[in-house]
């Protein structure tokens, strides 16, 4: 059933309903938690549609062939994007021997310890969470993501927010290719993904109001790349106001270059995690590691 077929269905109901219930029947549909609930969902379903389609086309660990990746072929280490592997398609990879979640530590033997499990995107649910929990409302708001690869945060913001623009800024042209083929099939016209080095983008970054940094520079780049990358952020994020997401925190991304961001330039905003209301879905540690700032 397309719109205009819902649209003539709901035309019926209400033609179909007693005169003396239908204005019952039309705050139940503006009140409802059901409703409301609905809603929410289909925008996870929406979402969990992407990632299937992107997982027809990306090679199962969610590395391109043209990606650079530091230390990709490091045996303790997989490289898994949660975004296209939630946990019950990444039981079944392994369950079918094309993944594994443990390496040997002692070849030929049954000693075995769990791999560190590195992700470049925000699964489904963690993009639910980041746009409905931990950021303020986005109405009106420009939002940039740095290294877009997949675009699974510009689809979600697409989803959840009423922002006015949606940038993602992306080196790798196949990346990009396959985010724009998203956005062509999804109609996602508030979307727009630019081909460029971050750090020829600095009127973007200080025309944004929102920006997201999520393992963006930590595992593509040398330490003089990474330096060089922050401090066209530092010079160029300073309009008071602006809301920085950063996964790690600025402190642990910089202390591996040991380095500092500047003075008196950002506060951490403190969000409020109810463990009790996270969705299994959602991979708890990983909501920890978000760290919200906002410049002052």
């Amino acid at each position: 059933m397309d719109l205009n077929e819902a649209k003539q269905k709901f035309s019926e109901l209400l033609l179909n309903t007693k005169p003396e219930s239908r204005e019952d029947l039309i705050n139940f549909i503006k009140n409802s938690e059901e409703i409301e609930d609905f809603i929410s969902d289909s925008h996870v379903q929406i979402l969990e549609c992407i990632s299937e389609n992107l997982r027809a086309v990306v090679p199962c660990t969610g590395v391109l062939e043209s990606e650079s990746i530091i230390n990709l072929d490091d045996p303790k280490t997989e490289h898994i994007d949660a975004f296209l592997f939630p946990d019950d398609v990444l039981d079944d990879l392994c369950d079918e021997g094309k993944m594994s979640r443990h390496y040997c530590s002692n070849c030929g033997s049954k000693k075995t310890q769990k791999l560190d499990l590195v992700s470049h995107s925000f699964s489904v649910w963690e993009l639910k969470w980041l746009f409905t929990k931990i950021l303020p409302p986005l109405a009106n708001k420009v939002i940039l993501d740095v290294g877009s690869r997949l675009g699974c945060v510009l689809y979600a913001a697409a989803e959840y927010t009423n922002a006015s623009r949606i940038i993602g800024v992306e080196l790798n042209p196949d990346f990009c290719a396959l985010q724009n083929s998203i956005i062509e099939q999804y109609s996602y016209d508030k979307i727009e993904v630019i081909q460029a080095d971050i750090r020829t983008q600095d009127q973007l970054l200080r025309s944004s109001d929102v920006i997201i940094l999520n393992n963006v520079f930590e595992h593509f780049m040398s330490c003089e790349d990474q330096a060089k990358c922050w401090d066209v952020v530092f010079g160029s994020v300073k309009r008071k106001g602006q809301v920085i997401v950063t996964v790690p925190s600025l402190q642990e991304s910089l202390d591996e270059l040991n380095g500092q961001f500047p003075d008196n330039w950002v506060s951490e905003i403190e969000w409020q995690l109810d463990e009790e209301l996270v969705p299994d879905e959602c991979d708890l540690e990983s909501l920890k590691s978000v760290h919200l700032y906002q410049v002052m």
